[in-house]
């Protein structure tokens, strides 16, 4: 009894071993099953031929809920579950032992319709053979179905592309070997043999630029290379028929293709011939430096042009009769100013606006005539002068020889013009010094000749017959005539030096009220006359100003002996007054008086002042008006005949102080 409750007891314990054993590889062979099924998209059901119901196997290998037919149509298109049901019929019925067809399932986020692939076979039977429970394996194809379009759209894409005519295409195994070539290849290499060409299995990195590179670093690569045709066709004499020797410029592009999970499936190299864009770039590289070296040459003889235009101050002048416009161009690459013909004539000084109008007219009508016109426009040069345009031109033909235009220059001559008027002013002015000079000389020798002959004739009457008591006469008779040879000469010498500017005002303060009244007691000291009263007003007491006296003082001298000699009784007044920076003279009197054609003569010199008596040497007042003028004042004189003379001289000076009498306040 001991002997057999430890045996059953063994027996036992080594049962319970090995259902857990067995137990535990079920469970481990489900895992399996499960992670096969989950890696595959894929899952189990049964389905109970009896009870028409179907059971999913869940994730750890055991039967889960049932779906009655109605819950699991849920999954599946309703005529595509309709297939199911009938395949499954004619399994149950022994027509069939398995069956395998695709399902459409329900649309997927992705708005993709679900495909399912289903394989239905018998999992059980019962003792007379008819299936009793049946398995079926739902595997989802949606993704797998799309790669596969995807792969097949691509293909015939590659395709397509490989076959083109357009470009050269290579394609590469996952190993950098030539796998295929396209004809737009071989006529780029002049491959005579493709297939012997693919047959040499080139190898990716074989071909010029790709000899250093690895296949991890060829990643969408591009590049310009130099072939050598003639070393190509001597690495593989079978397939290539070199016709040419030159080299060939090469773009090409190289690409890997991968799978959706990255894998390399191949290369594609895609490339072109680029000699022909290549040498058109060198040439037109060379013809670019031609055409700046050209360029270059063009602007410096342009720039010459221009200078010379700029140098003779010239301009180039073009006039459109079509358009009724004037173009002046001083810059060779632009108009600087394109005139309308009002404007143009606008632009003329009106004395020459005439002149302007019918040249202008002239050329509308297209006159066979040169142009050639100098005209003075109202624009001012450097110097404030208005500026003269001198215009030359010719007409130009087109190929019917009708006039299109007039071109030609147009040429500053403001200083040719101003310089001739400067020539004719002086040689008028040399002509008129001549004159002068010439009537200066007769003067002078009449004036010196009279009191020299005088002096000679008086002197040779001592040595004839004559009474010792004329003697004493002909003494005062030289001696009167000497004097006047002398001052005559004195005078002479003085506005000689006036007129060579030898003679400069020295300006400095003098109170001008205290020298005033001495210069004219200066002046009238020769007066013996008692029928001449002479009246100095002095209206200051004192009046400081800079001035030249000494100058200022032999004019007052000079005016006032003047209207002494002209004046046989009345009076002769001398009086001033400082004004507006001015110092004001008058020096008048109530003697003879000059006709009004002889006043305008009063400050010639040598001037017999209309026939009348002969005052001093004929140059007293020309020294007169000289040093005003030197003094950079003005003279002015009025005369009535019979009623007297009145000189006014206005000599500009400073103030400095001053103070009027009373009196004259």
């Amino acid at each position: 009894m001991i002997v057999t409750a430890f045996a059953l007891l063994y027996y036992d314990r080594r049962y319970r071993y090995m259902e857990r054993r067995e137990s535990n590889y079920l469970l481990n062979e489900n895992s399996r099953l499960s992670l096969v099924l989950q890696s595959e998209n894929t899952h189990v059901w049964t389905y109970d031929v009896l009870t028409r119901k179907y059971q999913m196997l869940s994730a750890d290998g055991k039967l889960d809920k049932e779906y009655t037919p109605l819950d699991y149509l849920r999954y599946f298109d309703r005529d595509d579950f309709e297939e199911l049901r009938n395949e499954l019929l004619l399994i149950r019925d022994g027509k069939k032992e398995s069956s395998n067809m695709v399902l459409r399932g329900p649309m997927s986020t992705e708005k993709r319709q679900q495909r399912y692939d289903v394989r239905v076979s018998v999992f059980q039977r019962d003792e007379q053979g008819v299936p009793t429970v049946l398995l079926g394996r739902v595997r989802n194809i949606t993704y797998d179905r799309a790669r596969r379009e995807h792969e097949r759209d691509m293909l015939l894409k590659y395709q397509n592309v490989f076959r083109t005519p357009l470009v050269d295409m290579v394609y590469y195994d996952e190993n950098g070997i030539m796998d295929d070539i396209n004809d737009h290849a071989c006529q780029t290499f002049q491959v005579h043999d493709k297939q012997a060409l693919i047959n040499m299995r080139h190898h990716i990195t074989q071909v010029t630029y790709l000899d250093e590179k690895s296949l991890e670093q060829m990643e969408k690569t591009c590049c310009t290379t130099l072939l050598d045709l003639k070393r190509m066709e001597d690495e593989g004499r079978k397939a290539y028929s070199v016709q040419r020797d030159n080299q060939l410029f090469y773009e090409m592009m190289l690409y890997p293709i991968r799978d959706e999970v990255g894998d390399l499936l191949g290369y594609f190299l895609e490339g072109r011939d680029v000699t022909e864009v290549v040498e058109s770039v060198k040439l037109q590289k060379e013809s670019m430096k031609k055409l700046e070296e050209t360029i270059a040459e063009v602007k410096a003889y342009t720039d010459n042009i221009n200078m010379a235009l700029q140098m003779a101050e010239c301009r180039i002048m073009n006039y459109l009769p079509d358009r009724h416009t004037l173009q002046i161009i001083s810059d060779v690459n632009s108009p600087e100013y394109e005139l309308s013909q009002v404007r143009a004539v606008d632009c003329v000084a009106p004395d020459f606006r005439k002149d302007a109008r019918r040249l202008l007219h002239q050329l509308d009508r297209r006159s066979l005539k040169k142009v050639y016109a100098r005209l003075k426009t109202i624009f001012p040069d450097q110097n404030g002068s208005n500026l003269w345009l001198t215009f030359n031109g010719i007409p130009m033909y087109d190929a019917e020889g009708h006039i299109t235009r007039y071109f030609g220059m147009s040429r500053n001559d403001t200083r040719l013009i101003m310089t001739e008027e400067r020539l004719r002013a002086e040689t008028l002015k040399a002509q008129e010094a001549e004159s002068l000079k010439n009537w200066f000389l007769l003067n002078m020798s009449y004036e010196i000749r009279s009191p020299l002959s005088n002096v000679i004739g008086f002197a040779e009457m001592f040595d004839k017959e004559h009474d010792p008591a004329d003697e004493v006469i002909f003494v005062n008779e030289i001696k009167q005539n000497s004097n006047s040879l002398l001052r005559l000469v004195n005078d002479i010498l003085y506005i000689s030096r006036i007129d060579a500017h030898m003679i400069e005002p020295k300006l400095e303060p003098i109170d001008f009220a205290g020298v005033f009244e001495g210069h004219c007691q200066m002046g009238w000291s020769s007066n013996t006359n008692p029928n001449i009263k002479t009246l100095v007003e002095n209206p200051y007491e004192h009046l400081m100003v800079v001035i030249d006296h000494e100058l200022l003082g032999k004019v007052i001298e000079q005016l006032v002996t003047f209207s002494i000699f002209f004046t046989r009784e009345g009076m002769v007044r001398g009086k001033y007054e400082y004004r507006q920076g001015n110092l004001n003279i008058t020096i008048e009197d109530t003697g003879e008086g000059f006709e009004q054609d002889v006043l305008p003569h009063l400050f010639d010199r040598f001037s017999h002042q209309g026939g009348r008596r002969h005052f001093g040497s004929g140059l007293e007042l020309p020294i007169v008006k000289g040093l005003v003028e030197l003094m950079g004042g003005s003279i002015e004189m009025t005369s009535d005949v019979g009623k007297g003379t009145t000189a006014w001289v206005s000599i500009p000076c400073e103030l400095i102080s001053s103070e009027k009498k009373k009196e004259f306040i």
